[in-house]
């Protein structure tokens, strides 16, 4: 149900397909700016989606940004190439109502399945409900909803 890609009503894009994830986000201005970019590799589960983050660019406010990068998913393969490395999880630390972080492995754990969504537990207690329509919310635990919608099919 998550493949594809979405908008979110802020602009925001991200693009999930069989093994990545990837977001692209921006707001406010050059006082306040809210920019994010990020790339991560993921694995779908009956229980939940385990995603390792490879890339990330940060900046909040008129700071300046931070970036993350782990390139160990990737080896040098033959003739000069460079190969990606699968992500490799552990299924029993997926635990319904919790997010689980072991060895850069984020693990959002199916918290309720009905015939219209999968409400999943994310990190700091927040939830994702993704509806099987092309719609989905984000709720963070201190309130509020962001609401994505698919705009292509994978």
């Amino acid at each position: 149900m998550r493949a594809g890609v979405w908008v979110s009503e802020g602009g925001a894009y991200t693009i999930w397909t069989d093994s990545h994830y990837f977001v692209v986000s921006a707001a406010g201005d050059s006082a306040s700016a809210n920019i994010y970019c990020g790339a991560s590799q993921v694995c779908y589960t009956d229980r939940g989606i385990a995603r390792k983050q490879n890339l990330r660019l940060r900046q909040v406010g008129a700071g300046g940004p931070e970036i993350v990068l782990d390139y160990s998913m990737f080896r040098e393969g033959s003739e000069s190439a460079v190969e990606e490395v699968p992500l490799q999880i552990d299924e029993s630390l997926f635990s319904p109502g919790k997010c689980v972080i072991e060895s850069g492995v984020i693990y959002d754990s199916v918290a309720e399945v009905t015939e219209e969504y999968i409400l999943l537990s994310t990190c700091n207690g927040d939830k994702d409900k993704i509806f099987n329509d092309g719609r989905s919310v984000y709720m963070p635990s201190d309130g509020g909803e962001s609401w994505w919608y698919r705009i292509e099919p994978r």
